[in-house]
């Protein structure tokens, strides 16, 4: 095969491919369905595109191409997306009516798809006001607290007037409902249910009494403190959410003020009553989380639920704290703990056994945590998808923590239509407001969902007109058949199934009529159905389309989180991917107690941690944190907050209460955590050259806990006299070595000499008892004579 023949089939295949994307707008029969894809214009009078004039024009086509299809730019229908600030008023500190967040309006025009960032600035005002109001458990068992809070009640608003000169404060009380089991229903108990003493000292049972709505008169507080009784039930769990519920929707009763942020401080040393609760009084009716008028209509309600406190506390701006009294054996705490995770925006700490001296110091401390962070959320429905981000350094998508008076944060909301709404109601107000203040910032959205042409107030619409052959509304330029007739000029009635002209049902670069899954009838597709199971439809111009065909996750269609259009998912408002099966929210990938996605080591894809690795380092862990060739990353992070709550010491030492909040170190004297599954361990050098062991891990992969040894691990003091003796002793060692190094030396060389002396001696050739050299003192000579005499005496003798 050539060169040549392979571009012309790359061509060609380029073309196919550019037709099919022409194809998905050109499916869309009417101007409604084709402006809801956001690439897609609506042309009233299009063009030809071909010379083939047995097909009939098609008004849908790709944004981008408008200008060849459709020449008279009156007759394009593609909705464009605009924005105005309808109301930008300046920060401002003022006492009553404070500005916080800028712009505080706007109005916006979306079509379906299509994303919009709209930026928007916070900043926090000075001498905010603030309402508290503190709800106590009246019961008797409580009557010492009682005594203690009217002490600390001077002291507690000198304390908050500290932080703002406009501060009121409220006092109200709970008991439990009036009925059995509750409560004792004998006439004598209902009116004095504890004697002490022979002395009545008791007041009636009741569910909730407001003692004083919110007032600058401190003493008031005081005295309504000191005068309010105690009072007796019989059963353990109190109606304390009952009272929650009251003190929250009763607003103008208790006297919150909509320009301030709202505190309600809840004691009690017992457990609470929770929805169903009621059935034992024979109450079944639900909680209408409304003001009751008078202590009858508690017994007509049931108790709130969790999630009722939940919804009112967050929807009036209330931030509870639970100040839970501490005694020993008893799982009151644990119960309000729990509480607290389900109950968004509070907080919980518990007061010692003494009278709760530490009341002050709560209130300040879940304070502080509130208004030095700043989360900002909506009320936008299903439809409508908003996402946060900041420019704060320490930043969890839609909050920034350690936020400081006069600081301006520039905050970014992504706004994006998921899909038209089908209740035809195409304006909504969406309120952004930061949480735990009332302001907000107010978005009137325009939904772009349907074309102005399809209006019978639009001159282009004509009634029964003549080119539908007086069978059908002229709308957006196409006919709109009337009941029993269809084509495309209405010119086919229902009991006609005539197959002729069937150009205009065939899609271009296509052979199949109706995409085979159809009928051509009159000039115009009809689509097949399945008879056993009528929930799957096929439909489109050329039955091209389904709502069965996309992507399945789980066995699930679009995953069960968005739903299947031309075998395409449009995903619910935060998941996307071809079958939905993304989860964008990304507090799912930030740690417990943190602050950075992915622990500043990976992307957050999906809802989950995808970790970097690199050439030194390989990152893993739910969240990044865990790295086998680095250092504990949160190791770092944490020994600050460890060090002033254990040590108090570091940089933390005085503004421990205000920086480190999001977990509570556990003091142990020893570490053994065997038993615990994917524990870090840190071991972190001090200032003062001391090291400091402590331990973190996930319970339940959200919750932080630290656990850090009682004591610093210190080098201890030198022993002088130790040292001087070891030097001593080294020394003489030291000696002792040399000297024996050298008599072992001295002895080898001795005895190679002596050897080698043994060696030569040997070698030698005279006697050993003559010296060659040796003369001695007299000289001998011979007798010649006595010779001859011997050499004569020898011949003779032969």
């Amino acid at each position: 095969m050539s060169i040549h023949t392979v571009s012309y089939f790359a061509i060609c295949f380029l073309v196919f491919v550019s037709g099919q994307s022409v194809n998905h707008c050109a499916s869309r029969e009417t101007c409604e369905e084709c402006i809801q894809e956001i690439d897609c214009s609506w042309c009233i009078q299009p063009e030809f595109e071909s010379n083939d004039t047995s097909r009939s024009p098609v008004n849908c086509h790709m944004s981008s191409d408008s200008s060849k299809w459709c020449k008279d730019k009156n007759s394009l229908v593609s909705p464009q997306m605009k924005f105005e600030v309808l109301h930008d008023k300046h920060f401002s500190n003022d006492a009553e009516n404070p500005t916080q967040v800028r712009p505080q309006r706007v109005k916006l025009s979306l079509r379906k798809g299509q994303k919009y960032n709209l930026k928007f600035k916070f900043k926090t005002a000075a001498n905010y006001p603030v309402d508290l109001y503190y709800i106590m458990d009246l019961s008797k068992s409580m009557e010492a607290y009682k005594d203690k809070l009217a002490a600390l009640g001077i002291q507690l608003a000198e304390t908050m007037r500290n932080i703002t000169t406009n501060f009121r404060l409220g006092f109200g009380s709970f008991i439990d409902k009036t009925d059995l089991p509750f409560v004792s229903t004998v006439p004598s108990k209902l009116k004095v249910p504890c004697v002490k003493d022979n002395k009545e000292n008791c007041a009636s049972p009741y569910s909730f009494k407001n003692h004083m709505s919110l007032t600058i008169n401190y003493k008031e507080f005081v005295e309504e403190v000191n005068s309010a009784k105690v009072s007796g039930n019989l059963d353990v769990p109190e109606g304390g959410l009952d009272a929650v519920m009251q003190a929250i929707v009763c607003k103008e009763k208790i006297g919150w003020r909509d320009q301030a942020r709202h505190l309600l401080v809840f004691s009690t040393d017992a457990e609470f009553h929770i929805a169903g609760d009621g059935k034992l009084a024979g109450v079944i009716e639900p909680n209408p989380a409304t003001c009751y008028n008078n202590d009858s209509e508690y017994l007509i309600y049931d108790y709130p639920s969790v999630s009722q406190i939940n919804y009112v506390a967050r929807e009036n701006n209330v931030n509870i704290i639970f100040a839970i009294v501490k005694k020993t054996g008893y799982g009151t705490s644990a119960a309000y703990k729990s509480l607290s995770e389900n109950i968004k925006n509070s907080n919980f700490g518990e007061l010692d056994e003494k009278g709760g001296n530490n009341v002050i110091s709560l209130v300040v401390d879940n304070y502080n945590k509130i208004v030095q962070s700043v989360r900002f959320t909506h009320d936008a429905p299903a439809e409508v998808d908003i996402k946060f981000s900041s420019n704060c350094k320490s930043s969890i998508s839609d909050r920034c923590s350690n936020v400081h008076v006069g600081t301006v944060l520039d905050f970014e909301a992504s706004i994006q239509l998921r899909e038209c709404p089908q209740d035809g109601n195409k304006t909504r107000l969406i309120s952004i407001r930061p949480e735990g203040i009332s302001e907000n910032l107010t978005i009137e959205l325009e939904l772009q969902c349907d074309c102005p042409c399809s209006s019978k107030s639009d001159s282009t619409f004509v009634s029964n007109a003549a080119q539908c052959n007086g069978a059908g509304d002229l709308k957006c330029g196409v006919c709109d058949c009337s009941e029993g007739r269809f084509g495309r000029m209405c010119q086919c009635d229902s009991s006609q199934s005539s197959s002729e002209n069937v150009t205009n049902c065939i899609m271009e670069d296509s052979t199949d009529i109706c995409s085979g899954t159809g009928t051509c009838k009159c000039g115009k597709c009809e689509c097949n159905t399945n008879p056993n199971n009528p929930s799957e439809r096929i439909n489109g111009q050329f039955c091209e389309c389904d709502n069965y065909s996309c992507k399945r996750e789980n066995g699930l269609l679009c995953s069960g989180k968005g739903n299947c259009n031309c075998k395409k998912c449009e995903c619910q408002a935060g998941f996307s991917g071809d079958a939905c099966e993304c989860d964008e929210n990304q507090a799912n990938c930030i740690a417990p107690g943190s602050d950075q996605i992915c622990s500043n080591h990976g992307k957050c894809q999906c809802g989950h941690c995808e970790c970097e690795i690199t050439d030194n380092n390989r990152y893993s862990g739910k969240y990044c944190g865990d790295c086998t060739s680095c250092p504990a990353q949160r190791c770092e992070e944490l020994r600050h907050c460890v060090q002033c709550q254990v040590y108090q010491s570091g940089i933390y030492e005085k503004t421990c209460k205000q920086e480190c909040t999001a977990f509570e170190t556990i003091v142990l004297h020893s570490l053994e955590s065997d038993d615990i599954d994917e524990i870090k361990k840190c071991r972190i050098p001090d200032n003062d050259t001391c090291i400091i062991n402590f331990e973190y891990y996930y319970e339940g992969d959200d919750t932080l806990i630290v656990r850090a040894l009682d004591r610093k691990i210190c080098p201890e003091p030198p022993n002088v006299l130790a040292w001087t003796l070891g030097v001593i002793a080294t020394i003489l060692i030291a000696g002792l070595i040399l000297l024996l190094i050298w008599k072992v030396f001295t002895t080898i060389h001795d005895r190679k000499e002596y050897a080698k002396f043994e060696k030569e001696r040997q070698k030698q050739k005279w006697g050993t008892n003559d010296n060659p050299l040796y003369k001695g003192a007299t000289s001998t000579f011979p007798n010649p004579a006595y010779q001859r005499a011997s050499v004569r005496f020898s011949m003779n003798r032969e």
